[in-house]
């Protein structure tokens, strides 16, 4: 089966907290507890008369816990001003027996680049995912491809569904 599609910016905002969530969440929730156990440390100590120390720690660990916070949501910036300025993509994507390729077609002024890569599906990170909007592919903890809905046809779709469900991705 071959599906074309290309992306939109909030179409990778959203695979991007989907993806943030799947990899990132439990360790950010997990250091936040860590953190807060360490504020109310620090607060103790500043309550107990150590008001430097409990001061610097407490103001320390509280910055901490807000960066932890704030990094996906600068990185989902950058993210996309990086894609505001960049050239068209158009993507294909070609599901087999035993691979999925996809390759990226930059529409770069007069020329065209394309690029391919190939997954085996008997690589144990592929994962997939359906939302209402999308399908995501999770090809490793650095990667992800997202097929949109509104670009396939309902065949497609359930075509695409059957494939993942098929080859246990």
């Amino acid at each position: 089966m071959k599906i074309n599609y290309d992306n939109t910016i909030p179409e990778f905002e959203k695979a991007f907290m989907l993806f943030w969530r799947k990899y990132a969440l439990r360790r950010t929730i997990l250091l936040s507890i860590v953190y807060c156990i360490a504020i109310f440390l620090f607060l103790n100590m500043i309550f107990g008369g150590v008001h430097l120390i409990g001061g610097i720690g407490g103001g320390l660990a509280a910055g901490m816990l807000l960066s932890l916070w704030l990094k996906p949501l600068r990185a989902k910036k950058k993210l996309v001003q990086a894609l505001e300025l960049s050239y068209e993509e158009k993507y294909s994507a070609t599901f087999g027996e035993d691979t999925i390729e996809v390759e990226t077609i930059v529409c770069e002024e007069q020329e065209e680049k394309v690029a391919k890569s190939q997954y085996p599906i008997a690589t144990e990170y592929l994962y997939s995912k359906e939302t209402p909007e999308m399908f995501l592919l999770y090809v490793n903890r650095a990667l992800i491809h997202v097929f949109p809905k509104r670009c396939l046809s309902e065949q497609e779709i359930d075509g695409l569904r059957n494939y993942f469900k098929e080859q246990k991705i």
